[in-house]
């Protein structure tokens, strides 16, 4: 019974500092979902398409790190990238507008990319862009709709909507990419994204921390270099956090 008591009374300070860190850990998941209303709060990005270029970018969404999703009940609650370029902001992660997350039934995975417009229904083939007011930097020729210097590529982007004549939703395209999801090559499911598709909106992020995850499941494929050195060096910094003031202790002892 002494032995155990010592026991308890050596790592008393450790066993405190062990539950205050799960209890805060506790406390931030249920803020997030609170604040969020959803669950998961928040998911990992296992793809480059919202990098700008192959690496590591302070400020935009890498591989990686980690997103908040907040819920949302209405096509209106998202900021597009034509809405914000428009009014001159938000500037979201490098790029106009909200970045959304939304469900590819044709793969059965998330899709973390921004919302383009949406398209809220037609004239004809001629898709009507909600929020449009006409600017110099778009262009709408039938059902086809043209960005112009869009990105930190400063691309032009070519949309067909052909195929989309009569349907409502969002058109979506990863910072990285060179075409729309709604285009032929993008790998995604192309049809317009709907709000039941519609996990939520990007809300913040934690840089490099879900690279861990990565790691754990093999899916290491798109991690940036800088990402990949940042998470070894976090993780050597917290073992020797653990460690150093057990070692710190047993030489207190032996002198």
């Amino acid at each position: 019974m002494t032995e155990k008591k010592s026991i308890w009374k050596e790592n008393k300070s450790e066993i405190f500092t062990s539950i205050g860190v799960i209890l805060v850990i506790v406390l931030i998941f249920a803020s997030l979902t609170v604040y969020s209303q959803n669950w998961p709060p928040a998911v990992v990005v296992e793809s480059s398409s919202m990098q700008h270029g192959q690496n590591f970018v302070f400020g935009v969404i890498n591989t990686g790190d980690i997103v908040g999703v907040k819920k949302v009940s209405s096509f209106k609650d998202v900021i597009t990238y034509l809405v914000a370029r428009e009014s001159g902001g938000p500037v979201n992660y490098g790029e106009y507008g909200d970045v959304i997350v939304y469900n590819d039934y044709y793969r059965g995975e998330l899709v973390i990319h921004r919302a383009l417009f949406y398209v809220e229904g037609w004239n004809g083939d001629t898709p009507i862009l909600y929020g449009n007011n006409n600017p110099s930097w778009l262009n709408i020729s039938g059902s086809t709709v043209t960005i112009f210097d869009k990105g930190f590529r400063h691309q032009n982007v070519f949309i067909d909507l052909a195929n989309y004549i009569g349907e409502t939703g969002f058109v979506t395209m990863g910072d990285n990419n060179p075409v729309a999801d709604q285009q032929p090559g993008s790998g995604i499911d192309n049809s317009l994204v709907n709000m039941t598709q519609v996990k939520g909106v990007v809300f913040g992020y934690l840089p490099v921390v879900g690279t861990l995850k990565l790691w754990i499941e093999g899916k290491t494929q798109y991690i940036p270099e800088q990402s990949n050195i940042i998470m070894a060096l976090i993780l050597v910094g917290l073992i020797v956090f653990a460690f150093y003031p057990g070692s710190r202790k047993d030489k207190k002892k032996i002198n």
